[in-house]
């Protein structure tokens, strides 16, 4: 009687514990599933992000230059309206103010250029994320796969060993030396 409930308990305990192993593996490859998932869908949002960044760059250069085409425009208007040539002080202030405002529209699109590149970078990052845990997703559930076979061996192990402890393997070994002397 006490040896069905040992061999019960050490089969059961085995069972549990290589079941549970099995289940912490697939649990753990479908949180990374979910995280590559995440990943993914981040990546797809910097890409719109550098997207929309861009457009609002060339929104904002093409109202800055034409802003900036106004401004020339009443300059010289200020000018002619005085009576004085398009020579001299006049000639450099319009040119200083050309060149200010195209200084100002390589900034603003070398400043879209860069967020742009940096929500790309995002999106590529983003991406080399989704990868690595969809790799350790498999990776995880082999692991629990492999836990559970060790969870079964070492309940297999404890069985020989309660069965070796109890003389279950004693005629065993009697029989095969026997076995010999009569081959003699």
């Amino acid at each position: 009687m006490v040896t069905a409930i040992v061999i019960g308990a050490i089969v059961a305990g085995t069972a549990i514990s290589a079941y549970s192993a099995y289940q912490q593996g697939q649990q753990a490859a479908d949180a990374a599933k979910q995280q590559a998932a995440w990943n993914q869908y981040n990546a797809q949002v910097a890409q719109r992000e550098a997207e929309a960044e861009r457009q609002a760059m060339a929104f904002e250069a093409q109202q800055q230059k034409r802003q900036g085409k106004m401004l020339l425009a009443r300059q010289r208007a200020l000018i002619g309206v005085s009576g004085v040539t398009m020579e001299g002080s006049p000639l450099l202030v319009a040119e200083d103010t050309a060149a200010q405002l195209a200084l100002e529209n390589a900034n603003i699109r070398m400043t879209g250029h860069r967020r742009a590149a940096a929500y790309e970078s995002q999106s590529i990052l983003d991406l080399s994320k989704a990868s690595a845990a969809r790799k350790s997703a498999s990776g995880y559930a082999k692991a629990g796969a492999l836990s559970a076979g060790a969870s079964l061996l070492q309940g297999g192990s404890s069985l020989v060993a309660y069965g070796a402890q109890s003389g279950w393997f004693d005629n065993w070994f009697k029989n095969d030396n026997s076995n010999k002397k009569k081959k003699e």
